[in-house]
């Protein structure tokens, strides 16, 4: 948190206020919350059931050979938490875009910044965990109709609502734009991508 927010005020951004981390005191799915100011992550042991079955799904995917929960915590707790904290940067920039680009948008700064501050050792290689995220099995299919099938964009923008209600869908989404997100060539940098979310004046 502290880093992510400094690599901000590096890029000569001064926002209006530093965002913080709160635990949900009950089921949820790790957010950033405008009106708590803070990215709200959610503790294993509140997952429903279906939550968990996805994360052991993902776990048997994953590249890493992490335990479910040890999944959760690599994915939600520790690797998401820079795709939050750019929605922060999004609401702080008063930037109007739709849920596809603010979704795409956060993915892009989350490969950027572990790109560019990886964590440190022995935790995997940040290529490697972008390769053990966007992982998936067979049972994890796209949720895109075939007549979106060269539009997921558009799709996405329309559906978001009912998509956010199917997790499978979602994830599909969320691996589909980290992994177009690491093929960018050129690779952004960080303070590129800041720039574009909020231009200097």
């Amino acid at each position: 948190m502290d880093q992510f927010y400094g690599a901000v005020i590096a890029c000569g951004r001064t926002p209006p206020f530093k965002p913080q981390v709160r635990v949900s005191a009950g089921p949820s799915v790790p957010h950033y919350d405008h009106e708590q100011a803070a990215v709200v992550l959610c503790p294993w042991e509140f997952l429903s059931p279906a939550q968990k079955a996805g994360m052991e799904a993902s776990a048997k995917a994953g590249t890493l050979g992490l335990s479910p929960t040890d999944q959760y915590g690599e994915i939600f707790n520790e690797l998401l938490v820079p795709h939050e904290l750019a929605h922060w940067l999004q609401m702080v920039a008063f930037k109007p875009i739709d849920r596809w680009t603010a979704e795409y948008e956060a993915n892009r700064i989350m490969v950027a910044y572990w790109r560019e501050h990886p964590a440190p050792a022995p935790a995997a290689s940040s290529e490697d965990r972008f390769i053990n995220f966007s992982a998936h099995g067979p049972g994890l299919t796209s949720p895109v109709p075939a007549e979106f099938e060269d539009r997921p964009e558009t799709y996405f923008n329309v559906n978001s609502d009912a998509l956010e209600q199917n997790p499978r869908g979602y994830a599909w989404y969320q691996k589909m734009m980290v992994r177009r997100a690491c093929a960018e060539r050129p690779r952004p940098t960080f303070s590129s991508l800041v720039e574009s979310i909020w231009p200097s004046a």
